[in-house]
């Protein structure tokens, strides 16, 4: 098959009018804008693209505090290699359910299965009956790479193959271990305060400074902050005890000797070479269980790699782009 992506879909050059004149309207044409009822009842937000010739469908999972939205830019990117594109807003960001409407700029849940299982209501609901029966694709981020994980474990078959960039195998808990962070949380849970913010979080900053942020593209991150100032959906910042408590918790799962055997998917994961948010170790450790797993470090990057520089950007789509339909990059 002939290549899609011989050049960046969108560069960093005019990054910005790029994005609000040519991408943004195209995206629109083809956006459906809805929500579904999970499992629980609870409406979960995502944003379906269709596309005539598709020759697959690629379900995409954001990460920590992030949404849908953000994803624009990778969703035209898939449209280029000719996918349909699905793209779920989790439970406690964008526009879907929140535990705490009150306090929107912090992600609270009662346990991680609850994302996993919107993820699989999603494409029994959505994704599924609009796919047209095409091969069915999973790109999932940071947070949303545990989401896949836990996915791809529980209901293996269902995904031919699976993208997870900088996946949160296991999250950084600074300078406290995973076991003590687990039980400080469980102690504030008790208290009654589950849903409130951690105490070192600080919430939305609108000046969040690109220097400080998981990015090294400018154009990029620039774009999308500026998004996030406009609309109070967007300004998801910090965690909840619970999150934080359940954050741990997954890892024992992601890195079960026996659910990872189990996994049949094929799965591509990519490690930036900086990553301060998740530990980069236990990527190591999950990819090495995973029958038919590949990993991939790229240069130049931080946690977020879609929102790296151009020459990082089109490297980490054509490595993709190869994965999913089998040339060699």
């Amino acid at each position: 098959m002939e290549r899609k992506i011989k050049t960046l879909p969108v560069s960093e050059e005019n990054y910005a009018e790029t994005m609000r004149e040519k991408v943004e309207p195209y995206l629109a044409s083809l956006r459906k804008d809805d929500t579904f009822k999970s499992y629980d009842g609870n409406a979960i937000h995502y944003e379906m693209y269709l596309k005539d010739g598709a020759m697959g469908n690629m379900v995409v999972v954001h990460g920590f505090t992030e949404s849908a939205e953000k994803f624009r830019e990778m969703a035209y990117n898939f449209l280029c290699m000719d996918l349909n594109v699905f793209v779920i807003d989790n439970r406690g960001h964008g526009h879907s359910f929140r535990y705490n409407p009150e306090d929107p700029e912090t992600v609270s849940i009662r346990h991680f299965e609850e994302y996993v299982r919107d993820l699989n209501f999603f494409l029994g609901r959505v994704v599924i009956p609009n796919g047209n029966g095409l091969p069915l694709y999973l790109y999932a981020h940071s947070m949303g790479g545990a989401i896949a994980v836990q996915h791809l474990q529980t209901w293996p078959g269902v995904f031919e193959k699976a993208i997870i960039s900088a996946p949160m195998i296991l999250a950084q808990s600074g300078p406290v271990s995973p076991q003590m962070t687990e039980r400080i949380m469980n102690m504030f849970i008790a208290m009654g305060k589950g849903d409130k913010r951690v105490f070192i979080h600080k919430g939305y900053n609108p000046d969040y400074a690109f220097e400080d942020s998981h990015d090294t593209s400018r154009a990029r991150f620039e774009y999308y902050n500026e998004k996030r100032r406009k609309n109070r959906h967007l300004q998801t910042a910090s965690a909840s005890n619970y999150w934080v408590r359940e954050a741990m918790k997954v890892a024992k799962k992601n890195l079960d000797p026996k659910r990872c055997a189990g996994i049949t998917a094929k799965v591509l994961l990519f490690q930036p070479e900086t990553d301060k948010s998740v530990v980069s170790e236990k990527e190591d450790e999950f990819i090495a269980m995973v029958p038919d797993g590949r990993l991939v470090q790229l240069p130049n990057c931080k946690h977020e790699i879609y929102a790296s520089v151009d020459s990082t950007v089109l490297q980490y789509l054509q490595i993709m782009e190869a994965f999913l339909f089998d040339e060699k990059d």
